[in-house]
């Protein structure tokens, strides 16, 4: 199996095109290539986006509401910085054009504000949901089995703030008092596939969110504020709601390495590994290394991954006494930690190499018994990848520039997070396609979605071969 399939260097070369001809003809396949995956998924996605309750006066719609849902994930799509970038940029007739030959039912270009007015009113879950029923379809029809370890899906839960202001923008923020000012932050905790070939894919996504306060009361007399946890526990109960029999691995960072969540993933039948720092559970790493040494021979094995010495051992069956809530609880766990070493080669300013030996060490709280055959799988290729989660977030950041406030309406800014989430989904559906790969590999990634843009909206396409090219049947196929 790949470690990660991305590209990690691109050719340092000039253009390969040699005539506007063979620029126009290599724009109209990439074109033509994007749209067939669009077509895989916008179709679906319109329809349930239909479903969702129109809150506007029927008498005064100008704009459907799928096409104005639908240019929220389009906006997305191309990484548009803001709204009136958006507004500026998405309002060229050469993208809606070349839109309109696939999907016919997008007659019209609505307005960034339009938008907005929308997904202050409508309710935000059901934009989440439309992203999970996608999610969904492709578990069905089998398209992600490529990305399962150990029998199962590698489920990454990791949260980011998403903004932060010095004034107050809506009572279900978090507040955090900095000096004596007090702040007030957008934050949220997603859940994504991840798999050793660097692919993610978003799954669902909750806000740690207050409850509203009372009028004539401050912040320092309301209850505990919401946080990561609690909100782990809400998106874990719709994930298993809207995936019953979706066999998961949970993978987290050291906050997740705690009793009750352990708990609940073996009441929903999720598989578990979590982050175990040295300073935590100090009970559990006094019997795990008890336990290891009375077999120490047969619970520690060698392996070479990735040009680095790795030595794994393990304790299965670490008895760990917790409080959850009121009461007293024991369940069993395991550990397992990872000692490598490496060298690395340096060349200084003279041009002398050096050898700079490496050293690194990681350990997990397993849901499963270790053993010599499973370490390898469970550590290298599923906990391992739980920093993918914190690359996909920080490519929405500097990416689909989700830390600028499209909105300061608490509903609103729900509902636009959710559209990006969609629009990430069906980009990188799109950039691992074998139809677009090529252009992935020979521009990179974010390139790749710059130059479908410049496809678009510079007047590229012949929209007749468009039209002749949608009428052939969709279909994905994965380069994983």
């Amino acid at each position: 199996m790949r470690e990660h399939l991305r590209p990690k260097t691109l050719p340092n070369r000039t253009s390969p095109w040699l005539t506007v001809d063979e620029e126009r003809e290599d724009r109209q396949a990439a074109a033509e290539a994007h749209l067939a995956v669009l077509r895989t998924q916008l179709p679906d996605l319109m329809a349930r986006f239909a479903r969702i309750p129109d809150p506007r006066r029927p008498k005064s719609v100008r704009h459907r509401l799928t096409v104005v849902l639908l240019y929220g994930v389009i906006l997305f799509c191309f990484e548009m910085a803001s709204r009136r970038e958006a507004n500026r940029e998405l309002s060229r007739p050469g993208l809606w054009e070349a839109l309109g030959a696939a999907f016919p039912d997008l007659d019209s270009i609505p307005h960034g504000d339009t938008l907005e007015r929308v997904l202050e009113r409508i309710d935000p879950g059901e934009i989440e949901a439309a992203l999970m029923a996608r999610m969904r379809t492709l578990l069905r029809r089998q398209k992600l089995q490529a990305l399962m370890v150990d029998k199962g899906y590698v489920v990454a839960f990791d949260g980011t703030q998403l903004w932060m202001r010095t004034t107050p923008f809506a009572p279900q923020a978090l507040h955090a008092k900095h000096g004596d000012q007090v702040h007030d932050s957008a934050y949220v905790l997603k859940a994504m596939v991840v798999c050793p070939e660097g692919v993610t894919l978003p799954l669902g996504a909750e806000f740690c969110e207050n409850a509203v306060i009372p009028t004539g009361q401050t912040i320092s007399e309301t209850l505990k504020q919401d946080c990561e946890l609690k909100a782990f526990k809400r998106l874990c109960a719709r994930l298993k709601e809207a995936f019953p029999r979706l066999r998961m691995m949970i993978v987290a960072d050291g906050l997740y390495a705690c009793g009750p969540v352990v708990k609940m993933c073996r009441r929903y039948g999720w598989d578990l590994m979590l982050v175990l720092k040295d300073g935590k559970l100090p009970q559990v790493w006094e019997e795990a290394k008890k336990l290891h040494r009375l077999d120490e021979q047969r619970s520690t094995v060698v392996h070479r991954c990735r040009g680095r010495e790795q030595k794994f051992w393990w304790a299965n069956g670490v008895d760990y006494e917790f409080q959850d809530g009121t009461r007293w609880c024991a369940i069993t766990v395991n550990v397992v930690v990872c000692e490598e070493r490496w060298t690395e080669t340096k060349v200084d300013s003279e041009g002398q190499q050096t050898k700079d030996e490496k050293t690194a060490r990681h350990a997990w709280l397993s849901g499963r018994s270790l053993n010599a055959q499973n370490v390898h799988r469970r550590c290298n290729l599923a906990g391992r990848h739980r920093w993918d989660i914190e690359l996909a977030i920080r490519e929405e950041k500097h990416g689909a520039h989700i830390v600028h406030a499209y909105s300061l309406d608490w509903r609103a800014i729900k509902g636009w997070y959710y559209l990006m989430l969609l629009a990430s989904l069906i980009n990188t559906l799109a950039l691992y396609s074998t139809r677009l790969w090529r252009w992935v590999t020979e521009y990179g990634v974010r390139a790749t979605i710059e130059f479908l843009w410049a496809t678009y909206s510079g007047r590229w396409l012949d929209l007749d071969r468009l039209r002749v090219a949608a009428r052939r049947p969709p279909q994905l196929r994965l380069t994983v």
